[in-house]
């Protein structure tokens, strides 16, 4: 018996190709929502506070939903215990778990693929459910195009670039500003061969950048209307893998233009010669000097990297089609799309054939992905395995790597002795390298660990430090990295102008590249967000609803925890309850006390927030928007945002979401027939 639980678009259950009787009252669907999705134990008092805070028994309110929920699904579903678990019998599917782990096949199949988490459904719900239902809504969203984008690769890798183009449409419709879905469709306008509509679709996304965002695409929006073609340089097949190899020698010196020119060209004598697995192998190697050398690539790099998996496949090379998985996975850990990132890993680790040499940088990338997503434990796991493969591959840059991940984990756990051991080893084997591109990263950490260690001095010269090589190398993520701390170290010495300026800096440096590292935006965001609350400042609400909604579309769960932490202390109802179930999944002890002892100590009624002027910072611009101020009897109140207003990822479009503001819920009946 097939049983499907569709969540997106209008809720039903369906056996055997029939739907079956829905249950009786909308909280139904918000409990079963809310456990299918969580994929977590949670205590009875919490959920019943969650959803029934309003009723007289909200316990018996609970047992009669959950008594509906079970009519509803049958023997396929099993809700019992405290904490209380969702269990769905082996066999049944659930949509939203298909858009998120799922094929891109079954993905795009499903009746409701692109529609809204719970669409339809009346919500008569309490503050703190509202604010998870709309993260979740948006982290769907994030993982839809992200399924979307893979398949509109796929197709084009497969040769079906009417179908490609029919997807990438999708894309652009559901991000007119995203430039990498307007590529994405001008490419599979040209391989379709329709070269009037791929000018024109270049032309409509410059005259939209230009009237909405007040800047041209970038170049690689006109290098996707391109045939790329190479002139004949071998004839042999010997000839073409020595090109290959050379071309990736040149690439790891990191003088990609060069090598990036001789693959281009061994990809094009390999397709001439009509040897497909060798033109797999220059594929995969043409892929990733594009994703990891050329900035504004990555779309051209995801094509040909797509390309190489299916010839590598089709022919048996496996070490290729690994090869070709682990860069598809590392692109997807900097676009913070993580089902996609497990699943290309998940390959590459099958197609490595344990060879270390392989094996290694998918564990790094792994270990980065899940440190990314608060996995911690998993996260461990993946970066000790690492560090065992690349001593037994004798790999030191991955080494570097590993070491850095590790000291990155442990000083977000603020287990600082750890992370300072970590870190140093990461420099150290940078230096011995001559690995300069990546010094910066660790050497930017290690001055945060400084700074919480209270050495104000070693912290501001390694900072300095790791700046300046950030800027040489021109690396946004290692910039935006040094240009936090330094905004932390200013804010440490009461200089609050001079941090307000590097911690504003930071989250710009990682926003200026389309291949920058997503994670590493939110975390320079989530300092500015916690000095923005902290000093009151006018701008505090526009910058947390911008956190939240970067955090929940890419399922950030640490990050999107801290901000509704910053939520709570801007006097968000529901806040803190929805904090405390945030962290339940996030194995980080630190930050669990650091929530407890704020909501513990915060009062039932927020003062009115000082304006930044009382911080001697009037002649700074202020990005904040107007707010309401509710006050009670006894001139008491709290700032709520109305509509909160502020640039969009590029900082320059102004757009509008919805704030959360206090709504007085009338009281329902506790059944909610």
């Amino acid at each position: 018996m097939a049983t499907h639980v569709h969540l997106l678009g209008p809720p039903c259950v369906v056996v055997d190709g029939r739907p079956v009787q829905p249950p009786r009252g909308s909280k139904s669907w918000c409990l079963l929502a809310y456990l299918l999705l969580t994929h977590a134990p949670v205590p009875r008092s919490r959920l019943a506070g969650l959803l029934f805070d309003g009723a007289d028994d909200p316990a018996g309110a609970l047992r009669w939903t959950l008594s509906q929920a079970r009519r509803a699904l049958g023997p396929e579903i099993r809700l019992d215990g405290d904490p209380l678990t969702g269990v769905l019998r082996p066999g049944t599917v659930v949509d939203a778990d298909v858009v998120a782990r799922g094929s891109w096949q079954d993905a795009v199949a499903l009746p409701g693929f692109g529609r809204e988490l719970l669409e339809g459904v009346p919500l008569r719900v309490g503050p703190a459910f509202e604010l998870w239902l709309s993260n979740e809504r948006r982290r769907i969203a994030g993982t839809t195009r992200a399924m979307l984008h893979e398949a509109t690769h796929a197709r084009l890798a497969r040769g079906e670039a009417p179908a490609a183009a029919d997807l990438a449409s999708r894309l652009v419709a559901g991000d007119p500003l995203d430039e990498g879905g307007h590529e994405l469709l001008v490419r599979s306008l040209v391989a379709v061969g329709d070269r009037r509509a791929a000018e024109w679709q270049a032309a409509r996304c410059r005259d939209l950048f230009r009237r909405e965002l007040g800047v041209d695409p970038s170049p690689a929006l006109s290098a996707a209307l391109r045939v790329r073609t190479a002139s004949p340089r071998a004839t042999t097949r010997g000839a073409v893998l020595a090109q290959v190899e050379t071309g990736r020698a040149t690439a790891r010196a990191g003088a990609y233009e060069v090598a990036v020119d001789l693959l281009r060209s061994g990809v094009s004598d390999a397709r001439r010669l009509g040897h497909e697995d060798l033109l797999g192998h220059a594929l995969a190697a043409l892929g990733g000097a594009l994703v990891e050398g050329v900035r504004g690539a990555d779309e051209e790099g995801i094509a040909v990297l797509h390309e190489a998996v299916v010839l590598a496949r089709r022919t048996g090379d496996r070490a290729t089609a690994s090869r070709a998985a682990v860069e598809l996975g590392y692109i997807e850990v900097l676009r913070g799309r993580y089902p996609r990132m497990e699943s290309w890993l998940r390959q590459a680790r099958e197609f490595a054939d344990c060879d270390p040499r392989l094996l290694v940088w998918a564990e790094v990338h792994a270990g980065f992905g899940r440190i990314d997503q608060a996995d911690y434990p998993a996260a461990v796991d993946a970066l000790d395995h690492a560090v065992r493969l690349a001593e037994e591959a004798g790999d030191g840059h991955a080494l570097a790597y590993a070491w850095t991940g590790i000291g990155r984990l442990r000083l977000l756990r603020r287990e600082l002795g750890a992370a300072r051991e970590a870190l140093t080893l990461g420099c150290e084997v940078a230096r011995r390298l001559d690995y300069t591109s990546f010094l910066a990263f660790p050497e930017s950490l290690l001055g945060e660990v400084y700074l919480l260690d209270g050495q104000l001095e070693e912290a501001a010269e390694a900072l300095e430090h790791s700046y300046a090589l950030a800027c040489q190398v021109g690396d946004p993520c290692w910039q935006g990295y040094s240009l936090r701390a330094r905004g932390l170290v200013a804010a440490a010495r009461r200089e609050d102008a001079p941090a307000l300026d590097c911690l504003v800096q930071a989250r710009e440096a990682c926003r200026r590249a389309r291949s920058s590292h997503d994670w590493v935006q939110a975390y320079c965001l989530d300092a500015l967000c916690a000095f923005a609350a902290e000093r009151g400042l006018d701008a505090a609400p526009q910058w947390v609803a911008e956190l939240e909604d970067f955090a929940s579309r890419r399922g950030l769960w640490e990050l999107l925890a801290r901000a509704v932490m910053h939520r709570a202390q801007l006097g968000q109802p529901g806040a803190d309850g929805l904090a405390a179930l945030l962290l339940q999944a996030v194995d980080n002890p630190w930050l669990r006390e650091q929530h407890r002892g704020r909501a513990g100590s915060r009062a039932a009624r927020r003062p009115v927030p000082r304006s930044s002027a009382g911080h001697g910072l009037a002649d700074l611009p202020q990005r904040g928007v107007g707010q309401v101020l509710v006050a009670d009897d006894h001139g008491r109140g709290e700032l709520v945002p109305p509509l909160v207003a502020g640039p969009d990822r590029r900082g320059s479009r102004l757009v509008v979401a919805e704030a959360h503001r206090p709504v007085r819920h009338p009281r329902e009946d506790e059944l909610d027939p």
